[in-house]
């Protein structure tokens, strides 16, 4: 018999993200790498929204909201170059925040890191605030955003993006769920 338990020790930066990403699993993932990083089209943002949202299925208000504020800004999609131009842009969406911060990682993914519960959840504990769960309003989700989670995942030097969401995401629901994962 080969059996193993987790030891839990401190961990630079490299180790941390590449424990956390491998342990990242996601069946609905071929929706996020084949389309993220092209150029965004109707059937695009849709494969983006439903991996976001865990479901190829996605009730029917969230399309709506999917219909009425993001579809039809493929047409002027702006140019998102720094964090401040993605806060002014934000504010004019009007979708759950979390939804619109999404669309600015669709938009500009190196800029705009992937945000949720579990990644908020991740911050907290790493940097030690309180609360350890995310704001359930979006002027509260939105400030943490821009203000502590981009400059968060920014001191991620030398480390890939998509790694870091992954590390972060797997992290803060093993904060969450234990071993029991979702």
């Amino acid at each position: 018999m080969n059996l193993q338990i987790p030891k839990w020790q401190p961990a630079g930066i490299s180790d941390f993200v590449t424990f956390w990403a491998d342990t990242y699993s996601d069946d609905l993932e071929h929706l996020y790498n084949d389309n993220i990083g092209q150029k965004l089209n109707e059937d695009r943002v849709w494969s983006l929204y439903k991996w976001k949202n865990g479901s190829e299925h996605i009730s029917e208000k969230k399309q709506q909201s999917i219909r009425t504020i993001y579809l039809p800004k493929l047409g002027e999609l702006p140019v998102l170059t720094t964090p401040d131009s993605g806060k002014l842009y934000v504010q004019n969406l009007h979708g759950g925040a979390i939804w619109d911060i999404f669309w600015l990682h669709c938009v500009n993914p190196p800029l705009f890191p992937i945000f949720d519960q579990h990644t908020f959840r991740a911050m907290a504990k790493i940097d030690g605030l309180t609360p350890a769960e995310i704001p359930d309003t979006r002027n509260k989700k939105l400030p943490i955003y821009f203000d502590q989670y981009i400059p968060f995942v920014q001191r991620f030097q030398n480390q890939k993006p998509r790694q870091i969401d992954k590390a972060l995401f797997a992290y803060g629901r093993f904060l969450k769920w234990g071993f029991a994962g979702r």
